[in-house]
């Protein structure tokens, strides 16, 4: 019965009685408890237990008389439920696992460093899900704001959300949820020429390499998500330090203040300049 079938099956979530039960009853087709004894060896008294688990799980049917006689279940269905609560347990342990360790982090140090797709997508969710007041977002890579969008979207049914597009709304497909959007405007000569243009606008050369900044996220005034590329390797680094969170925030509000509103909550379409503070 074996050749790997047992240890497959109990990788996936069953026990190796469990395994060897329901294999046997797929080998007999149907059987009473004696049948899958012999097929199985699992020890008579405990077949009836294990079987009523599994019909329990919906991996057997029972066919009630005497003697019980067990049927399995299609093993597609049943192989499809085990991979499903194994995929299930998975994302929940990462997801808390994860969670352990943005908590270290923010305990530990104010700036941290993310690499990888997955774990920066993590972070800009547990950023999200944090917001107290609102959430602003600066977005200078359209092709990527898929991403994004749900994350954006959940957000803004809860809280006030300001999405800044320095490049204008153009390439954006996916909907927003009620997220305000807004086209930056030149407001300063200072910021428009020393750090808008340089910043925001293109690559900054450091050393032989190209840093280009792809999105901030900012929850509140508390947290800063930076997303850049270095050389085309994306990155992010996550910031609690209040000294630079604070300035970043008053940056982008700054921003706001002087961007015109391309669409409001709902995807209402306004045209209208955010009014200054």
């Amino acid at each position: 019965m074996d050749n790997g079938l047992i240890p497959n099956l109990t990788a996936l979530g069953l026990t190796e009685y469990e395994a060897r039960v329901y294999a046997a009853l797929v080998g007999i087709g149907e059987g009473s408890a004696r049948q899958i004894h012999e097929a199985s060896g699992v020890p008579r008294p405990r077949v009836y237990d294990i079987a009523e688990g599994l019909a329990g799980r919906g991996f057997i049917t029972v066919r009630r008389g005497s003697p019980h006689i067990y049927i399995p279940a299609e093993p597609a269905v049943v192989i499809h439920h085990l991979k499903s609560a194994v995929d299930a347990a998975a994302t929940a342990a990462v997801q808390g696992l994860d969670t352990l360790s943005l908590d270290a982090r923010s305990k530990n140090s104010p700036i941290w460093y993310v690499q990888g797709e997955w774990s920066i997508r993590r972070h800009a969710e547990s950023l999200a899900a944090g917001v107290i007041r609102d959430l602003a977002v600066v977005c200078l890579d359209y092709r990527e704001i898929g991403e994004f969008a749900r994350l954006i979207a959940d957000a803004s049914r809860d809280h006030p959300v300001s999405v800044l597009l320095p490049n204008g709304k153009r390439g954006i497909k996916k909907p927003l949820g009620d997220a305000s959007l807004y086209v930056p405007q030149p407001f300063c000569a200072f910021f428009q020429e020393n750090i808008f243009e340089k910043v925001y606008c293109g690559p900054i050369p450091v050393d032989g390499s190209a840093f280009l900044l792809e999105y901030i996220f900012i929850a509140d005034d508390r947290v800063c998500m930076i997303v850049y590329t270095e050389d085309g390797v994306r990155n992010a680094v996550v910031i609690t330090l209040p000294f630079i969170t604070c300035v970043q925030r008053q940056f982008v509000n700054r921003m706001i203040a002087n961007a015109d509103c391309i669409s409001g909550p709902a995807g209402v379409e306004t045209g209208a300049r955010h009014p200054s503070p």
